[in-house]
């Protein structure tokens, strides 16, 4: 929906607000969105259809109209920007969202003076699309970064899955507030269960480079393109796969989506598939015999799998210089680090015939670290949010 029908639906509906004060009174509405109500995944499906065996809420997802998955959406759902939507988050108990409030629930909610107030109305949560840890905050012009900081610190509550976590986000990420950040674990880790499948298969799951769109550079000309078109081209690791009977699943991030027809060109092998914008990434990483990224938070739904990661890093040294990381690339590494397209293959390649197994002295590495990025591993993200939740309104409401 475009900015100017969704201002003239927000202001609409601070108009007929206070007339509808009685349809809504002592409703308990809970909003969930994210990925700009484009896409139903991560830690927003998961708390979502938690919510949804909750009797005393009323929970509702939002999403764009004309998103691949609206009709997939069970429960209650709203139109993204549309007077409704409106309407519902302001009359809310508590939001949820992957990305921002802004993005995921109500748009140019800061645009308008005065109706920016049902921001600091409403409990906000901020689940995260993944863990803070591979991305160091991109650097944005002066006035941008002052709003998008204060409305990370507005939040209520952010939640974290470790200590590590916790102090990236409290001291050097956006610098949130101590009494605003909660170690929970992740929801979407819930999700995830070791599956046996009689296919074998291994994702590949290259995470967005910010610059190439910043730089104007064609998408063909960046090492970025070369080096994954190279790789699930690559005649070695395609003639392993096929001996092998091993099947290699490419899910390129959504942001990348709109240079897909520039993969056309691009011949892939019989055993190698491109996975479409709205795969069901759980699914994929519970029945995949190894993951390959490079810098994704992926990797941690992964590690929490306890099975095998390669982390693709062809251009290390740019990303480290452009981006940045707040986990040290040569020694916190939870998987096996490769530079190279031949580096990868032959690293797929022994991690397959040792039975999709790590070495030895790798497990052992990544063993030792799993407690410092992964607290916990009990399937109880997500009571652990809803309860921090309705913890966080008893005191608010204790305030009024």
């Amino acid at each position: 929906m475009d900015k100017i029908r969704c201002l003239i639906n927000m202001i609409t509906a601070f108009i007929i607000y206070p007339f509808t004060k009685g349809k809504f009174k002592n409703r308990k509405i809970w909003l969930a969105g994210g990925n700009a109500g484009e896409l139903f995944v991560d830690n927003g499906r998961a708390i979502y259809e938690y919510l949804r065996s909750k009797k005393d809420i009323e929970e509702y997802w939002v999403v764009n109209k004309n998103s691949p998955v609206f009709d997939k959406i069970h429960g209650g759902k709203l139109v993204k920007g549309s007077v409704e939507s409106y309407l519902y988050f302001m009359n809310s108990e508590v939001v949820l969202f992957s990305h921002s409030i802004s993005a995921d629930i109500a748009p140019y909610l800061f645009v308008v003076p005065v109706i920016n107030m049902f921001h600091y109305k409403t409990l906000k949560v901020f689940l995260n699309h993944g863990t803070v840890g591979f991305k160091v905050r991109m650097p944005m012009n002066r006035k941008t970064g002052k709003i998008a900081e204060k409305l990370v610190k507005s939040y209520d509550i952010n939640i974290c899955d470790s200590e590590y976590e916790k102090n990236i986000k409290t001291k050097t990420w956006w610098n949130v507030p101590e009494n605003s950040t909660f170690i929970t674990g992740y929801p979407r880790y819930d999700k995830l269960y070791d599956v046996e499948v009689e296919r074998k298969e291994i994702l590949f799951m290259p995470t967005w480079r910010n610059w190439i769109k910043l730089e104007n550079t064609r998408i063909e000309d960046t090492e970025y393109f070369k080096n994954i078109t190279g790789l699930v081209t690559d005649e070695k690791l395609n003639k392993y796969l096929e001996e092998k009977n091993i099947y290699l699943n490419v899910y390129i991030h959504q942001l990348m989506h709109d240079y897909l027809k520039n993969f056309d060109k691009v011949k892939l092998g019989k055993n190698v598939t491109l996975l479409p914008k709205d795969a069901d990434i759980t699914k994929e990483l519970m029945k995949s015999k190894i993951l390959i990224t490079d810098y994704s938070s992926v990797a941690y739904d992964f590690y929490y799998l306890k099975k095998p990661i390669i982390f693709f890093q062809f251009d290390r040294e740019e990303y480290q210089k452009k981006v940045g990381s707040y986990v040290d690339l040569d020694k916190e590494l939870f998987g096996e680090g490769v530079h190279s397209i031949k580096e990868c293959v032959e690293k797929i390649e022994e991690i397959t015939d040792n039975k999709f197994e790590y070495s030895p002295s790798v497990r052992e590495n990544t063993d030792k670290m799993r407690s410092m990025f992964l607290k916990y591993t009990d399937k109880e993200n997500c009571k652990r949010v809803y309860e921090l939740i309705i913890k966080k309104l008893g005191e608010k409401n204790g305030k009024k």
